[in-house]
């Protein structure tokens, strides 16, 4: 889970989450006010970007999946264009929340390990650390392998993750506190060089009330998705930096992977 940035002075609030906030399940109660809290994350920016990067590639499309959708928000740029967009999330908050914003978008409960639409697609998006969730062994190649099943000839997958370096440097002080609207919220961050995982307890006090939720993140180095993308068939696979696109690599805090089948 990335770091939302603070939104303006903090006043009276708690210094620690309080221990009697009820803890609920990842992506939960946090879909009711997670648009509020990161309403500056650039997704029409990384549109564009995805979509230069796939013109250079010479790919051409219509239909996209947006996997790990949230709320909706990332599919949002490309449906604008005339894209025909189609959301998976496995948070049946997240979808619920996405429905309620678009009632005519088209939002499913799935999972990317899983996957089984029945449908072929031109584009795969999945950003905004929607593949760091992945926390065990195998599960980025499975995700792979099934993104390559939902795609035609030639189809692209492009996505965001963060590196080791990412899921340190992100969170330097290990702390986010600050506004979102009417929502007070602050995250707390951990680090284990052991295992190579990131935890947040993300604590929310809004109008609806607190509640406290435990995300943990699987950090994915350059090396780790070439071989997992190239094992489900993907030929074409190039880790850059946004928003330049050149070259990236492991001392790299977010890499982007653009990936595509054989033609």
């Amino acid at each position: 889970m990335s770091k939302p940035a603070r939104r303006r002075p903090l006043l009276a609030v708690p210094v620690r989450a309080p221990s009697e906030a009820p803890v609920r399940p990842p992506y939960s109660a946090l879909a009711d006010v997670y648009d509020e809290i990161m309403q500056d994350v650039p997704y029409d920016a990384w549109c564009g970007f995805v979509r230069s990067e796939l013109a250079q590639r010479g790919w051409t499309g219509q239909r996209v999946l947006d996997l790990g959708c949230g709320t909706g928000r990332a599919g949002e740029p490309y449906r604008d264009l005339g894209f025909e967009v189609v959301g998976v999330d496995p948070s049946e908050a997240m979808i619920r929340a996405a429905r309620r914003r678009d009632p005519r978008g088209r939002y499913l409960v799935g999972d990317a390990r899983t996957l089984a639409l029945g449908e072929r697609f031109d584009l795969v998006i999945a950003v905004f650390d929607a593949l760091n969730n992945l926390t065990g062994d195998g599960e980025l190649g499975l995700a792979c392998e099934r993104v390559a099943a939902h795609l035609g000839r030639g189809g692209a997958f492009a996505f965001d993750v963060n590196t080791a370096v990412g899921l340190q440097s992100l969170w330097e002080d290990d702390v986010a506190e600050g506004w979102a609207g009417d929502v007070y919220y602050r995250w707390e961050h951990t680090w284990d060089p052991a295992i190579r995982r990131a935890r947040v307890a993300a604590y929310c006090r809004g109008p609806r009330g607190a509640f406290v939720e435990h995300h943990e993140e699987r950090p994915y180095e350059p090396a780790e998705l070439e071989v997992a993308l190239r094992g489900a068939g993907f030929t074409v696979v190039d880790v850059i930096t946004f928003p330049d696109g050149t070259r990236a690599d492991a001392s790299d805090p977010r890499v982007w992977v653009v990936a595509r089948l054989p033609g």
